[in-house]
């Protein structure tokens, strides 16, 4: 089962990130960017993150900073979630390697399919080498 860690700061979207993706993967969420960080530096390795990008300490930008500079972490795939529909963050987060960038309010069956289309895409290229 794939593993996917949520970054999200909003309680009750926490919960439903949780209920729409449980079942289907195994779902880690985290409230805080460092907290996320730090569980990542603890030796989890997640198939996929999930994260927001106004977070407490570190933010989602950074976060994203912080992995494309690490050798451990620079291939797992990130779907930002935020609630601005800001061009120069979309960008800036795309150059950084997001995935995919999603505006908040989402409809869940989009996130669903964004989810199953990058870990189909990162099982292919698993095979692939």
């Amino acid at each position: 089962m794939n593993k996917v860690l949520v970054i999200e700061d909003d309680i009750p979207l926490c919960w439903l990130l949780e209920k729409i993706l449980h079942g289907k993967y195994e779902v880690t969420v985290m409230n805080d960017g460092m907290e996320a960080w730090s569980w990542l530096s603890d030796g989890n390795q997640p198939d996929l993150i999930i994260s927001d990008i106004q977070l407490p300490s570190i933010d989602g930008i950074e976060l994203l900073e912080n992995l494309s500079n690490s050798l451990l972490f620079k291939n797992i795939p990130v779907i930002i979630l935020s609630g601005y529909e800001e061009g120069a963050k979309r960008k800036r987060c795309l150059e950084l390697g997001a995935f995919t960038y999603l505006v908040k309010p989402f409809e869940p069956q989009t996130l669903v399919a964004e989810v199953d289309r990058v870990l189909s895409y990162q099982n292919q290229q698993m095979v692939v080498k």
